[in-house]
């Protein structure tokens, strides 16, 4: 992903000092089709503001100070397949029954998991394989509910039965 600040440095080295798209990429460190995008938003926008007739030099400014955006919303993800979720519901149901018949420390954890995908020839990551089984085995989480109680019902002493008597004690209480 590109910074604010290289999306700033290209189209200021592009306008400013001439310099080409090949060496511009080169020199910022990213791809010469993201350096073309850039400079082109910037170049339409200009334009459109050429052609508007009113020309704020604060509008241009505002173009290039805005940070890049990305639209992640259409991605799909790569990596987990139909096969890769098949093999982790498998694994999620054997430790379903693990548990079910007293065997809870035989149970697969992530980790266990990501390295059996692995080894069975699975290009996954191992951040992948843990988002994927919490979206799986999503849990409702505990509540607890915190009670109020009076403080009369709550009260329960205990003193120890010694051979002494203390008679500045009381030794039985009623409630």
């Amino acid at each position: 992903m590109i910074k604010l600040h290289q999306k700033q440095e290209i189209i200021l080295m592009r306008f400013r000092e001439d310099i080409s798209i090949r060496a511009i990429a080169k020199e910022v460190g990213v791809d010469r089709k993201t350096v073309r995008k850039y400079i082109r938003q910037y170049e339409q926008q200009r334009q459109q503001l050429m052609h508007s007739g009113d020309v704020q030099p604060t509008e241009l400014i505002e173009s290039i100070v805005q940070p890049p955006k990305y639209d992640t919303s259409k991605r799909k993800p790569l990596k987990v397949t139909d096969e890769v979720l098949e093999r982790i519901k498998y694994y999620l149901n054997e430790n379903q029954s693990k548990r079910l018949k007293g065997q809870s420390k035989q149970v697969m954890k992530k980790i266990d998991i990501f390295e059996a995908l692995k080894n069975e020839g699975f290009d996954i990551g191992y951040t992948t394989v843990c988002q994927t089984i919490s979206k799986m085995s999503f849990q409702s989480k505990e509540a607890f509910i915190r009670e109020n109680y009076s403080p009369v019902s709550v009260v329960k002493l205990n003193y120890p039965v010694s051979g002494k008597k203390m008679p500045h004690l009381f030794t039985n209480f009623h409630l």
